[in-house]
Formats: structure tokens, C-alpha cells, sequence
């Protein structure tokens, strides 16, 4: 008995190996190339979609854009309220409202005026190419230095006209730009505020001369702006550099593209066959880039003793390009960008402004779907301006859906929130809310969560690291 017993034992392990390896082999057979050129056009689309990550980034966030009534080039989207979850866009802010707006200066130069400081706001943002890279920064960051002014946006190759006096020119090095701005409230100011500030910003084609800006809300609409990662991926790229002029840089990448049909001038019709293949490589790029971005996070612990890593870490020139004298370092440009948007030209020792994600909890447990954290936020943080956590769908970097439209919390939310009696004040996250404090919860609609804690005018405490961060913390029982 014993004996056939074992038998059965055996017999079922055995039909269960075979059942995984009939699995594998399933799996593997769907992902065979029929071809030595169906293999390279696989290859030749993985290492396109991470050597392109920073341009359609941008791009998407520009076609979203597009998209809501109303919106074209040289339109102001200002937002009136922080943005909700609805407005999908990689690693947007809850705390301040957005400015955006996008041009295209194959129409020629393209002038944008910025208004003075005052005391109700000031611009925080800058104006970016094709590829991502910073061109201006505007406000007391900026060019203006927060005096104000009238930029010139002029086109690659550009040989007309430019006035002598009055502008601050500068040279693009594409066709298509973006700005992306904050507009921070000053003290005792209101999001109105900061709203009726970015109505004074200008933008117009020179050629047609100073006329009256167009401007949009986009707090009502709907928006989806994520990068997409499957054959589209290649459209995208297509359309881009359809447009924009070859850098010498990137010509060795864009002979490769040739070979799989993407030609300046030339449409795109991949077969279905093809557009299985792209969609394979922009999956599995995609899988590599998050690793990437996990090794990034993992690499840059700002305390020894705390779980908090430094989400802008920069090449070897203080900047986001990722380019040395010997080579483009494609992959640590690919993460560093597929989870964030409009980097500055560069970061300086100390920026205004600072962004820690937390890899782990205080047991050292990765963050998981369906648990309920708490990160307490002390009464001594080092923020001159302001603090706030947002939290995102682990798996895109975007806010998460949720019924309370609501991302993030941060210190000009604690008027509704529950303090604690030592002045600090706890934030939770997670699928539930904690029992009597849905003031201080952010949803999570059981997504794995990606969390930022930023930090708006750090001291002096946080740069000689006398203030330290305590750990997320995961909530077991909090009915």
C-alpha cells in the first residue's frame, strides 16, 4: 500500500513537471522568430524603445495634451486646482497647480512672456526640446531670475530675423518644445492665487506679434499622457523623428531604425507579423527599464540607517543627459527618465527642490498591493516652502484611480487633517482607510504602491542630515 502510494506520489509530480515544461514551451514557442531578420528586428526595437525613453516621453505628454478641447500649440493649460487622479501624467505633483503648453517652431520663433515674482506666486518650471533636455528654466531659478521677461524660442538652422533688444533669446535644438511650470503660491496665498498669476503669461508666434493668449483649464478634463509600451511605441518614435532633426549622436540609432522601417519622410506600415514583434520588445524593454529603475532607487539610500532613496541622481556632469566622453550611458538615461518628467539642465549641491521614495518598509519589506502604511511627517521637517506625499500605480508611475480623485496629501492639506498632539502628523496609504482618519488616507485601489515624499525649500537639517525620516510604516490591524 505503502508502495503505490509512493507510486501515485511520483506519478503526479511527474505529470506536474511535464504540465510546466508543456507551459514553457508553449510560452517560448509564442515568442520564437521565424527568422534571422524577424530576431533582429526584435533586437534593433528593444534597444529603440530604451535609447528613445526620454523623447516619447515627452511626446505622449505633448499628445495628451493635444487631445483636450481647446488645446493646441502656443495654448496656456493652466490648471486651477492641483491635478487629481484622473490626470495621468509619470510622477505629477498633487500640491501645486500645473501650467503647460506646447509649440512647434517649424512656424518660426515663438515668443513667451513670464510675469515678475509677486506676492501671491512665482513660476517654478522650464521649457524643454524634443529629447527632454532643458533649453530655459524660467523664474528666480530661471533666466528672468524672477524679474520676468519676454523669451525667444528659435528654431534649429534658423536664418531670419531676430530682434536686438528686449528678449531673452534661445536656441532650441528641435522643432517641437514644451514648458512645464508650477505656479507656487507665496505666504498667506491661495491656489486662486497662484491660478490668476499664470494668467499673465503670453505666449505667440513672432511673426504674428504680441496678441491674446489662449488659455484652458485642465482641471475637468480627463488626461492620459503615459508612454505606451507596445508596437505604438514604434509609431511614436516615428512621428518623432519624422520632425526632428538627427543629432550626430544618434545617427548609428537611426540607421538601425531604417531596417525596420522607420524613415524620416517615409510612413510606417509594419505587417501584423512586425507589430507582434515590436510589441514583444516594448514589453520586455519596458520590464528592463523598471528593473533599472529599482537598481537606481536601490543605489541611492540618502540615510545609512533609513529605507528613503534620492530620486534625481545625475551623470557624471551634474546633468540628465547621460553622455561622457567615451559614450551614452542608454540605460541609466532609460531609468532615469521612465519614471520622471522635465529634469533640470542641472541638479546644483543643494536644489529647492528634493524627492525621496521609500524601497522598503521599517522591517525592510518592499512595498506591497492591498496593505495599509503609514509615514509620519514630523513637526521639524525640513521644507521652507512645503512637504508633500503622493502616491502612484507602482506599475506606470501615475496616479491610481480612485472615487476621491485624491493622490497625494501634503502641508496645505493639514487644515482637514487629524494631527497628532506632538505637532506631527501621520499620512496613510493603501486599499482601506484607517478607522476615523480617511482625512489623513490617500486610495490605492489595491495597486502596488510608488510613493514620493517631496520636500519644497530643504534646510539646512536635511542637507547636513541632523533631520532623518522615519520609515514607512505598514499598518497591520487598524479596524
Amino acid at each position: 500500500m505503502k508502495a503505490k502510494n509512493i507510486t501515485l506520489l511520483l506519478l503526479s509530480l511527474l505529470i506536474g513537471i511535464t504540465s510546466c515544461q508543456q507551459a514553457n514551451e508553449q510560452q517560448a514557442d509564442n515568442r520564437k522568430f521565424n527568422s534571422l531578420e524577424e530576431q533582429v528586428a526584435y533586437q534593433r526595437a528593444f534597444e529603440a524603445v530604451v535609447w528613445a525613453m526620454p523623447a516619447t516621453a515627452i511626446y505622449r505628454l505633448r499628445e495628451g495634451f493635444l487631445e483636450v478641447p481647446g488645446v493646441d500649440d502656443n495654448v496656456v493649460v493652466a490648471y486651477s486646482k492641483p491635478a487629481l487622479s484622473k490626470h495621468k501624467a509619470i510622477t505629477a505633483n498633487t500640491a501645486t497647480p500645473y501650467i503647460t503648453a506646447y509649440t512647434d517652431l517649424r512656424g518660426g520663433p515663438v515668443v513667451l512672456e513670464v510675469p515678475a515674482v509677486s506676492e501671491k506666486a512665482s513660476l517654478y518650471g522650464q521649457v524643454v526640446d524634443a529629447w527632454q533636455s532643458t533649453i530655459a528654466g524660467v523664474g528666480p531659478s530661471g533666466l528672468d531670475q524672477g524679474n520676468g521677461g519676454k523669451y525667444l524660442f528659435i528654431p534649429p538652422n534658423y536664418d531670419g530675423p531676430i530682434p536686438a533688444q528686449g528678449y531673452i533669446p534661445v536656441q532650441s535644438t528641435t522643432y517641437r518644445i514644451a514648458l512645464v511650470f508650477r505656479s507656487i503660491r507665496g505666504e498667506n496665498a491661495t491656489d486662486e492665487d497662484a491660478y490668476a498669476y499664470t494668467q499673465e503669461l503670453e505666449m505667440y508666434y513672432l511673426s504674428e506679434g504680441e496678441q491674446e493668449t489662449r488659455f484652458v483649464d485642465g482641471v475637468p478634463h480627463s488626461l492620459q499622457t503615459l508612454p505606451r509600451y507596445d508596437y505604438r511605441a514604434l509609431e511614436d518614435i516615428h512621428a518623432i523623428f519624422s520632425v526632428e532633426p538627427a543629432l550626430e549622436r544618434d545617427k548609428v540609432m537611426m540607421g538601425m531604425l531604417a531596417t525596420i522601417g522607420i524613415e524620416p519622410g517615409k510612413p510606417f506600415t509594419p505587417s501584423e507579423r512586425m507589430k507582434e514583434i515590436f510589441t514583444m520588445a516594448a514589453e520586455d524593454a519596458y520590464d528592463y527599464m523598471h528593473s533599472q529603475v529599482n537598481k537606481h532607487h536601490q543605489d541611492g539610500l540618502y540615510w545609512e540607517d533609513r529605507n528613503w532613496s534620492f530620486v534625481m541622481r545625475t551623470d557624471e556632469v551634474d546633468g540628465f543627459d547621460f553622455i561622457t566622453d567615451s559614450q551614452i550611458e542608454l540605460d541609466k538615461r532609460a531609468a532615469a527618465w521612465s519614471f520622471f518628467t522635465l529634469y533640470p539642465k542641472k541638479l546644483g549641491e543643494r536644489p529647492a527642490t528634493v524627492y525621496l521614495a521609500p524601497i522598503a518598509d521599517t522591517e525592510g519589506r518592499p512595498l506591497e498591493a492591498g496593505k495599509l502604511y503609514k509615514v509620519n511627517i514630523p513637526k521639524d521637517i525640513p521644507a521652507q516652502q512645503f512637504w508633500s506625499i503622493t502616491v502612484y500605480d507602482d506599475a506606470t508611475w501615475a496616479f491610481i484611480d480612485n472615487p476621491m480623485g485624491r493622490s497625494g496629501l501634503g502641508l496645505f492639506n493639514t487644515p482637514d487633517m487629524k494631527m497628532n498632539d506632538d505637532g506631527s502628523v501621520d499620512v496613510y496609504f493603501g486599499s482601506e482607510a484607517p478607522q476615523g482618519l480617511e482625512s489623513n488616507w490617500v486610495p490605492t485601489s489595491g495597486k502596488k504602491p510608488y510613493v514620493w515624499l517631496r520636500l519644497y525649500g530643504p534646510d539646512e537639517s536635511f542637507w547636513d542630515k541632523s533631520f532623518v525620516m522615519p520609515d514607512v510604516e505598514r499598518v497591520e490591524a487598524y479596524k
